[in-house]
């Protein structure tokens, strides 16, 4: 139980007795005292509340409702409670011309997109919408846009491949399961242990793999293969099989595209002294900047439309099709799968899925994260609940076939520059998506693919992280062995397997730093007015010996103490924050054997929540120096115990003496 004396002259508090499990509230007044007699309740106060409420020993259940149901915990799950009531028609207005530029983007790139999932145009389209209305619910940012992306579609692929397209919903309903119940159990945390090297690695070989894979849309080709290299392998086997006119739509899309691209940084006039006019230009260029996937889209559908009479086997280009028209009906996805002529248990489902069951909602919640950060301008992102409206978004998406889906950060910079002020501006690009599926699906029969391609080939081009090299090497160049780890199987290899080993990778050099502190040991000599001047050795680790650096820090202080027979050992846990039990059984064990060597052994600067660690193993021959007692003084005391201190007298040395032992 908690002593209650020595309390401020006025007290009134709430408190818990930790013995009992009550709710304690005292009252009163009175001078402080060492010896309190309870009896006088003028002098010390009363108990006035006794009550088991909040109690110490009360559920966890309870404590975990009472932190669920309160109005700070809505607010936090339900983010539009917290800006809609403050919406204004300025916000509207914004967040309307914000929703139709993204919408505006959003309808070629999730076209394209599904092309890289192996799956039907219209897919893209039915995973582009829902995303769109739950973040608006609750997404923690205003910016970020959720919907199809490049590298989800990557790793639906295979599955998409093997079982159809039922194998990408499924996976979207997975995906947002693992999501939805990461976030619900507060395990944001976990993201933060897959490390900036890693990502980069992984996405610049993602994009370097999907860009591969457009290859043979931009030149007309037919083929199959699968992987980085079997595809350049084929495209150079198939490269007289050129046909002309698509790889002449496929480059002149691309240059157009990039083209347009660098028209956003076109300005005309003084910066802050420009005409209505010259605004006006700029927000054209603009405009058309980050509509140039839709106006590409566009220009080469009507040149195919003129060109090309539907029914012919022999086309000058090759095009989209038929595409399905109308809305996707709502349905939950099928756990037992029929493709082709083969049938596909839920079990075997997973087990062709492989590691894209738990790879595609990591690298989902990533992506959203990453982007989520890149605009958060110095706010704080809660990672728990961008897990709850990623998994939100697939769990629902898969009832109307969406295949997984995150957020986008191209889509993203676009909404951001466009001035969008709250994240209402989902509702408008979700509707333009509705209608584009029920209007306008009869017009994108003649889209050409190589167009779908150069829209696919000019925004991954981007993801290429090559900056980021530079920039591990002039940090840390250790850190360029995850980057290129990772690099290389994801390309070579596949990208589920590239992000494990990098993760794995990464993770074990951590442990290695872990394992490995630096030791620094010094030799000191007391300076207390005795006749003794004692010599011991001062041991200081640079950071927590936990579990994996016990061993290796026991034998460099065995090894140091060989060198100096008979002196006392202090080690200075300053830096050590961190204890397991581990720690504690080896510094007993150390203990015990610098005894019987003649060492004392003395740990200095402990923090308490270390100490304790320690305190429940420690044996007679750990001593510890706490606050209050003179070092020199404790030293003295052991030091009378050791057979070199008779010998040490005739060795009287004022100065302190340094001695490194070990540069580690």
């Amino acid at each position: 139980m908690r002593k209650w004396w020595n309390l401020p002259n006025t007290l009134q508090f709430d408190t818990q007795m930790e013995d009992t499990g009550c709710t304690t509230k005292l009252t009163g007044s009175g001078k402080e005292s060492a010896n309190p007699d309870f009896n006088d309740e003028s002098k010390y106060g009363s108990i006035v509340q006794l009550s088991p409420s909040r109690a110490g020993n009360s559920s966890w259940w309870k404590k975990r409702n009472d932190r669920i149901f309160r109005r700070k915990t809505l607010l936090m799950r339900v983010p539009i409670l917290q800006w809609l009531p403050k919406y204004s028609s300025n916000d509207f207005a914004a967040d309307l011309i914000a929703g139709v530029t993204i919408g505006i983007t959003v309808i070629p790139q999730a076209l394209a997109y599904a092309t890289i999932g192996g799956l039907p145009p219209e897919y893209g389209l039915y995973s582009a919408y829902v995303g769109c209305f739950v973040y608006v619910v609750l997404g923690s940012t205003r910016v970020v846009t959720i919907g199809p992306t490049a590298l989800l579609g990557l790793l639906t692929h295979d599955g998409a491949l093997l079982m159809g397209p039922q194998a990408a919903v499924l996976l979207a309903f997975l995906t947002g399961c693992i999501s939805l119940l990461f976030g619900i159990l507060n395990f944001g945390f976990l993201i933060e242990f897959i490390a900036a090297p890693v990502i980069a690695g992984f996405t610049t070989a993602a994009a370097l793999t999907i860009g591969t894979t457009q290859v043979k849309s931009l030149l007309g080709l037919k083929f199959e293969a699968d992987g980085f290299v079997e595809t350049w392998k084929a495209v150079f086997e198939h490269i007289d099989e050129t046909k002309t006119w698509d790889a002449v739509m496929g480059f002149s899309s691309v240059a157009a595209l990039l083209l347009l691209r660098l028209l956003d940084k076109v300005k005309i006039g003084i910066e802050d002294d420009r005409t209505t006019f010259q605004r006006f230009i700029n927000g054209t260029f603009w405009l058309i900047s980050v509509s140039r996937n839709a106006i590409v889209i566009i220009i080469g559908c009507t040149i195919a439309a003129a060109l090309i009479t539907p029914g012919d086997d022999d086309t000058l280009f090759e095009i989209t099709g038929n595409i399905t028209s109308g809305l996707p009906s709502i349905q939950p996805p099928s756990f037992n799968i029929e493709y082709g002529n083969q049938t596909f248990s839920f079990v075997e489902i997973c087990q062709n899925l492989g590691s894209a069951l738990f790879v595609t909602p990591l690298i989902a919640i990533l992506e959203s994260m990453a982007i989520a950060k890149s605009f958060a301008k110095g706010q704080r992102i809660d990672a728990s609940q961008e897990m709850i409206a990623i998994g939100t978004s697939n769990l629902l998406g898969s009832f109307v076939s969406s295949f997984p889906v995150s957020g986008s950060f191209s889509r993203t910079a676009v909404n951001n520059a466009s001035g969008v002020r709250t994240a209402l501006g989902g509702i408008y690009t979700g509707i333009l998506v509705l209608l584009a599926i029920t209007i306008l699906t009869p017009y994108f029969f003649f889209i050409p693919k190589s167009c779908l391609a150069a829209v696919i080939i000019t925004a991954v081009i981007f993801m290429v992280e090559i900056h980021l090299v530079k920039l591990v090497w002039n940090s840390r160049k250790l850190d360029l062995i995850p980057l290129f780890v990772t690099f290389s199987f994801c390309l070579f290899l596949s990208l589920e397997i590239g992000i494990i080993i990098g993760t794995a990778v990464n993770l074990a050099m951590l442990l290695y730093a872990t394992a490995r502190p630096r030791i620094k040991i010094l030799t000191f000599q007391n300076t207390s007015a005795t006749d003794a001047h004692i010599h011991y050795l001062h041991i200081t680790p640079d950071r927590s010996v936990v579990f994996t650096a016990i061993d290796y820090f026991m034998s460099t202080v065995r090894k140091a103490s060989v060198l100096y027979p008979g002196v006392p050992v202090v080690i200075d846990l300053s830096y050590v924050s961190i204890a397991d039990f581990s720690t504690a059984y080896g510094f007993d064990n150390l203990a015990e054997d610098l005894h019987k060597r003649g060492h004392p052994l003395v740990i200095t600067k402990a923090h308490p929540r270390v100490l304790t660690i320690l305190e429940g193993v420690r044996g007679t021959k750990l001593h510890v120096h706490r606050d209050g007692i003179e070092l020199d003084r404790l030293l003295l005391e052991l030091w009378s115990t050791c057979s070199i201190a008779k010998n040490d007298k005739q060795n009287k040395e004022s100065a302190t003496v340094q001695v490194p032992i070990n540069s580690e």
